[in-house]
């Protein structure tokens, strides 16, 4: 049976979750606010669960949460220097990672990349999207062939549209649920596994630098 500490930092987590994908629903931003207030509560309930001798949802180690947050931001900020990720998402996966530990960030990256290929998937079918997404690859291709073969470099022109900016936060809600419910780590690996359902880029095909550093970057 989940120790109540545990049981009280996921409930916690899953309504900071909730508020980031109302907020990238809404406006395609991960406030600030949110993700820190989000750290320093996964850090107090962890001092609760050791101040009453239980495992907290992050592991039994005091530094569990801590390696963590290194670990979800690390993970995730490849992405964001590539462009296919804002800066938002990589902190929110942080903070997810202050939750629930390295070992179970980890899975939960994995899903939340799983999951957001899906969610592209279904932006694709939406009208025009699938269209604009083409035609900004292929704009992409025939500029970067055009420089390389002109000795300009490989610096690509910035898009003058974008096919849809993913809200990415519901991604990583639900490749979280998935790795609380289904642990890809082995038994014992990492802390205690919560058998209970607890914002791939960001931009389809291909925004601008500009356009989703500008995304998330905010707050």
């Amino acid at each position: 049976m989940t120790a109540w500490p545990a049981f009280l930092a996921g409930a916690c987590l899953a309504a900071l979750l909730l508020a980031a994908v109302s907020s990238d629903l809404r406006s395609r931003r991960i406030p600030n606010r949110l993700v820190l207030s989000g750290i320093a509560l996964a850090l107090a309930m962890a001092v609760l669960a050791a101040a009453t001798g239980h495992a907290g949802l992050a592991g039994s180690q005091p530094w569990s949460p801590l390696a963590g947050l290194a670990a979800g931001f690390a993970l995730m900020l490849p992405l964001h220097l590539l462009r296919a990720m804002g800066a938002g998402d990589v902190k929110l996966m942080a903070m997810v990672g202050a939750f629930v530990g390295p070992s179970t960030v980890a899975s939960a990256a994995l899903y939340t990349l799983l999951a957001g290929g899906l969610l592209s998937l279904a932006f694709m079918l939406r009208p025009g999207v699938a269209a604009r997404a083409l035609a900004n690859m292929r704009f992409l291709l025939t500029d970067w062939l055009h420089r390389a073969g002109a000795g300009q470099g490989i610096a690509l022109t910035p898009l003058q549209a974008t096919a849809a900016r993913l809200p990415y936060a519901l991604a990583i809600a639900c490749g979280t649920a998935a790795a609380l419910a289904w642990p890809l780590a082995p038994s014992g690996a990492a802390g205690p596994a919560v058998h209970a359902g607890a914002t791939a880029p960001t931009t389809l095909a291909l925004a601008s630098p500009a356009a989703t550093s500008s995304n998330r970057s905010q707050q």
